[in-house]
């Protein structure tokens, strides 16, 4: 393995890395991992809403933040309100399990929305009673800045794996199998170490990871809302240690398959290494063998 070939391979397993992180990352996006992750954890104690629509308010949510554009007027954002005004109704209706957690002001909100008030001003009048009913401006606002940092980073995310694979390629090309077999392994080895760090300050102090963690996109302020809040209800804390454990098992689940790819790479470059030193002992033995016949 030449010193350019060593350089591309190191720069490789540089870009490999974050491209594994960047894959465990897809897999909280995904809609059936919020999906199974609401299901476990937004059990509706304490919240207006039952369990299961705690969990299907999660899932329209996830699709207003990470697949629609917030834009006045998407489905997606209709879909939140459509969703969070039948979940309100079935919720404060008599004989719900959750009727009690309604105030007079919540259920006057409610009954005025028959009359010809639009679903969106229902949703807001709902919000400003208690953000316990429906995601007020501020949590709207948050899930606007998570979609915008989300696609913001999408493309150049699609690029980093892009980058792996192409130079993944390159070196299967020149044939430089020793390269791909470092690459391959040292990528998924240099995440696992990051993610041991994390993971480590993780359980000393999750809290912590998450407030640095949320410090790179939003300003401070910005994603803190009450314990009792819908959003808080739907998105509890151990709902995004689940999340770290999906990105994390994503992405190491993907290097253990990298790692196995290095390890055919580097049998073959041994093969290889064994090919050029047998080849070269043929060759010396013939230049020898020819000065003899000179001699």
């Amino acid at each position: 393995m030449g010193s350019s070939d060593s350089i591309l391979a190191g720069i490789g397993a540089t870009i490999l890395a974050v491209a594994l992180a960047v894959c465990g990352f897809a897999f909280c996006c995904m809609p059936a991992t919020t999906h199974w992750l609401a299901s476990q954890v937004s059990t509706g104690e304490g919240s207006p809403y039952t369990h299961d629509q705690l969990v299907q308010l999660a899932d329209v949510t996830r699709t207003y933040t990470v697949d629609q554009n917030s834009i006045e007027g998407s489905w997606a954002g209709c879909e939140v309100v459509a969703t969070t005004l039948e979940c309100a109704r079935e919720a404060s209706a008599e004989g719900s399990p959750k009727a009690d957690q309604w105030n007079a002001a919540a259920k006057e909100v409610l009954a005025q929305s028959v009359d010809d008030i639009s679903p969106d001003v229902t949703v807001q009048k709902l919000s400003e009673v208690s953000d316990r009913y429906a995601l007020d401006s501020a949590a709207m606002t948050h899930l606007d800045d998570c979609y915008r940092a989300i696609s913001g980073v999408s493309s150049w995310l699609g690029m980093i794996v892009v980058a792996a694979l192409l130079v993944v390629i390159l070196l299967f090309v020149r044939k430089q199998f020793a390269a791909v077999a470092f690459m391959l392994r040292a990528g998924p080895v240099f995440l696992v170490a990051v993610l041991a760090i994390l993971g480590l300050w993780a359980v000393i102090d999750f809290n912590g990871l998450f407030a640095v963690f949320h410090s790179f996109f939003f300003e401070d302020g910005t994603w803190t809302f009450p314990a009792d809040s819908l959003l808080i209800s739907m998105y509890p804390l151990d709902f995004w240690q689940g999340m770290a454990g999906v990105w994390a098992a994503g992405a190491i689940g993907l290097g253990v398959l990298c790692f196995i790819g290095g390890c055919a790479a580097s049998w073959r470059a041994k093969q290889q290494a064994a090919e050029l030193a047998a080849e070269a002992a043929r060759a010396a033995k013939k230049t020898k063998k020819g000065k003899k016949n000179r001699g």
